[in-house]
């Protein structure tokens, strides 16, 4: 019997761990997203002197746009907000906007019509 109770407890441990995993990964929640980086280090209009670009996202509303330029430090360009709505997200900042996809680890965004590729850090 007891044997029977460890083993019940183990399997709910297992179950429980591995659920909580799968909703972390799901960066569509704004909980999830949130304190999260996405690099980006090429796309359709890349400036060659461009090393990468982040999105860092600060809260579950607010997002970061950072630049690191060939022999520069990281600069903060911008601050601005974000929601989401199933796997799109939108981006908006001063007079800009973009939006994006999400699937799993990745966010495939359009900005001003080209495409540019984050990746969660």
């Amino acid at each position: 019997m007891r044997n029977l109770i460890i083993l019940a407890f183990v399997f709910a441990t297992v179950l429980t761990t591995s659920c909580s995993k799968d909703e972390m990964d799901d960066f569509t929640n704004p909980k999830n997203i949130s304190g999260t980086t996405w690099k980006c280090t090429s796309g359709t209009d890349w400036d060659e002197d461009l090393e990468y670009a982040l999105l860092i996202f600060t809260s579950t509303t607010a997002v970061e746009g950072w630049t690191k330029y060939v022999d520069e430090g990281e600069q903060k360009d911008w601050t601005g907000a974000f929601s989401i709505s199933n796997d799109r997200i939108s981006i908006t900042y001063e007079d800009e906007s973009f939006t994006g996809i999400i699937d799993g680890k990745t966010m495939n965004t359009t900005i001003d019509g080209e495409t540019y590729i984050f990746i969660k850090q």
